[in-house]
């Protein structure tokens, strides 16, 4: 009886990664910047996860796998300083999203680039995640206000760096 309870829960956990995994590589990139770090730092959630696999799998397995990436790179945040590595910025044979091209990627991780790690990870959670605004907060224990006005900075941030010289409004023209 045992060992079926095993390979059940191996089957249940091989499934969820082949099924979850790139969506969670690409929120730890988004996260983090750098793709070769966020597989790290997925890989390593998901060998912790695998631990406890038969605890969560009837819950709310992405969710919780999800938190757990987004604290990791927190932590690989907060560690930086401590590290002699250094990502770089173009890693060779990198496969890009067939939705995407090149340009675009490399114009939103620069955009994403130019945010303190907060407020990436609040633009993060609430538009590639399509988190509430309550949700990105209770994952962050920050306040919803915290989560808005910490979102409208970071956008506003983001639209400077992808169109640094926007068309003049009304009050601007001379």
């Amino acid at each position: 009886m045992r060992f079926r309870r095993v390979r059940d829960t191996d089957e249940s956990f091989t499934t969820f990664v082949a099924t979850r995994s790139h969506r969670l590589i690409a929120h730890a990139e988004l996260l983090c910047g750098h793709r070769e770090q966020a597989r790290d730092i997925v890989q390593s959630v998901l060998v912790r996860a695998y631990q406890r696999w038969s605890r969560i799998e009837h819950d709310d397995p992405y969710g919780y796998v999800q938190r757990s990436v987004t604290n990791a790179v927190t932590d690989w945040w907060r560690t930086a300083q401590q590290r002699h590595e250094r990502p770089v910025d173009v890693v060779p044979d990198v496969p890009i999203g067939e939705d995407t091209t090149f340009e675009d990627r490399r114009a939103l991780l620069s955009a994403l680039d130019s945010l303190t790690h907060r407020e990436r990870t609040i633009v993060v959670l609430r538009y590639f995640d399509d988190h509430t605004e309550k949700d990105v907060a209770e994952t962050l224990r920050i306040s919803v206000g915290t989560v808005k006005s910490t979102c409208h900075t970071a956008l506003r941030k983001m639209r400077i760096a992808l169109d640094p010289h926007p068309y003049p409004g009304p009050m601007e023209q001379s």
